[in-house]
């Protein structure tokens, strides 16, 4: 199945972005996944947070999805050492800038 071809139109002299059009003007793969994703989690969730509110479900004998908490610490993950990306982002963005600035 392929989609419509977006036409490149100019608009006060500027060329329109093709791929922008094309999003605007047809469902894409990618938001049918995003939905998928995030309809598929919700109902994981709210079917946990029903079992953890209600306790044990009669019909089914529990959810059918579990979560997994470790009960002990993993040997081999004694020294990690989570990475925040957004911050590491956010120090690059910043250099990048004043570098610009500077030059």
């Amino acid at each position: 199945m392929s989609l419509p071809r977006a036409q490149m139109q100019s608009l006060n002299g500027k060329r329109q972005n093709s791929q922008r059009m094309q999003q605007e003007t047809s469902p894409t793969q990618h938001d049918d996944l995003i939905r998928y994703i995030c309809e598929s989690w919700n109902t994981v969730s709210r079917e946990l947070e029903n079992f953890s509110q209600n306790g044990a479900d009669t019909n089914k004998g529990g959810p059918s999805v579990l979560y997994y908490v470790e009960q002990e610490p993993n040997p081999q993950l004694k020294d990690f050492e989570p990475f925040d990306l957004e911050a590491w982002w956010g120090k690059r963005v910043v250099q990048n800038i004043t570098r610009t600035q500077s030059s």
